[in-house]
């Protein structure tokens, strides 16, 4: 007799709801923005006249103001509803991306980034607990696949654009700086298109979770506490590598990043598309299983990259590692916005991002050092060990036991 978590992967057959589909598509414009800035923050304004310390302090600001934002953003999230949140923090960050577009005020540009942060925040509060709140078990974990698609393929649009920029010098006669600046200008009017879009196609949407407009508290702490628990090690594990694979690439094969910036940059694009599998296997292995099978996998790709003596192998590897890890991000997200009431979605998201993202910033610190020191096969296996760590964990905490499947196959 099947369990609960086949019985729910076999429902995975309910078409995906229209307004779900347009509003992933809203996301597009301000997605293609970002994945632009990340190349103008990390590579383009040292070029300019700006210093790295500055250029960090940029980055910097950006995801203090996620992690001091997200957890009140949250709470404000599951009492007044995600829409009006959703709106006010894409407007921010449009906002923002026209800043960088408009001045090279570094103080200004300081303020663009903790609007950025704030933008960041109120949307890691608000869009998966959106999306859970428009499906159900039939269809969520194809709505998060798409998604995860959308910002995947779209981010890595944005990230290739300057590969076009000498040809249209050529072209145009425009300089350099001038063609970042109008690509700028226009992606960050551009942006101002989602948050119009979010607006016509929520303006008629009802909010019911939580009708009294009341904070219900965590009611299932020791869920969250396991959930924090996985995506800390495997977060902390994943940052002594994963973020320096372009640094690892120079200093293993003396590959700058004119080649390995392509690379990596067209490999976002294609692996995007690799999320389309998870609801195919969370039908065929069910969901949990599903995340341990392909971070897993995922985990042994990383960990052969430390022996591979040829660059194009392995930035072939990579490409499959990261496609695998993929895989499993929607997967996760649905998981878990599946095992805690609407009510308590927003801030879930908000902690499962900083359980991961803090933890992942810190471990890119002493990946950094140890590849400083030539020890280049190291971060590997420090990786592999926290991974192994954290997938045992969720197999201890979700899988073994037989509550969450059934949990999950009783909400909605």
């Amino acid at each position: 007799m099947p369990n609960a978590e086949d019985r729910m992967a076999n429902q995975e057959a309910s078409p995906v709801p229209p307004t779900a589909k347009l509003l992933i598509l809203s996301f597009v414009p301000i997605f293609l923005g970002l994945g632009f800035l990340y190349i103008v923050l990390g590579a383009w304004l040292v070029t300019v006249g700006f210093t790295a310390v500055q250029a960090g302090l940029l980055i910097s600001a950006q995801g203090i103001a996620v992690v001091l934002t997200s957890i009140p953003l949250g709470i404000i999230s599951d009492i007044y509803g995600r829409k009006q949140l959703l709106i006010l923090g894409n407007l921010a960050g449009a906002g923002a991306l026209l800043v960088f577009a408009l001045t090279p005020n570094f103080l200004y540009l300081i303020f663009a980034s903790v609007a950025l942060g704030f933008a960041e925040g109120a949307s890691v509060t608000t869009w998966n607990a959106l999306l859970a709140d428009l499906t159900d078990n039939s269809n969520r974990n194809r709505v998060f696949s798409l998604s995860f698609i959308m910002i995947n393929v779209t981010t890595g649009i944005g990230l290739v654009l300057p590969g076009a920029f000498p040809a249209l010098q050529s072209l145009t006669g425009l300089t350099n700086y001038t063609l970042h600046r109008e690509t700028l200008l226009i992606l960050g009017l551009a942006s101002f298109l989602s948050p119009l879009m979010f607006y016509v196609l929520l303006r008629n949407h009802r909010e019911t979770h939580n009708p009294e407009r009341r904070w219900s508290g965590l009611t299932n702490k020791a869920t969250l506490a396991k959930l924090g628990f996985v995506a800390s090690t495997i977060g902390f594990g994943a940052g002594f590598i994963i973020p320096l694979v372009g640094a690892w690439f120079y200093y293993r094969f003396n590959v700058s990043d004119s080649y390995s910036g392509p690379i990596l940059a067209f490999s976002n694009i294609l692996i995007g598309f690799s999320a389309y599998a998870s609801p195919r296997l969370a039908t065929r292995f069910g969901q949990m299983r599903a995340i341990i099978l392909v971070t897993g996998s995922s985990m042994l790709f990383m960990l052969s990259m430390a022996f591979i003596p040829i660059f194009a192998l392995a930035a072939g590897v990579y490409i499959v590692r990261s496609a695998l890890m993929n895989m499993a991000g929607p997967l996760m997200d649905s998981f878990s916005m599946s095992i805690f009431p609407a009510e308590q979605r927003g801030l879930v998201s908000a902690l499962s991002n900083i359980t991961f993202r803090l933890p992942n910033s810190l471990s890119t610190y002493f990946g950094g050092f140890i590849l400083g020191l030539g020890l280049l096969q190291l971060p590997f296996f420090i990786a592999s060990a926290f991974y192994i760590t954290g997938l045992t964990a969720f197999y201890i905490f979700f899988v073994a036991t037989k509550r969450y499947a059934a949990q999950i196959a009783t909400l909605s």
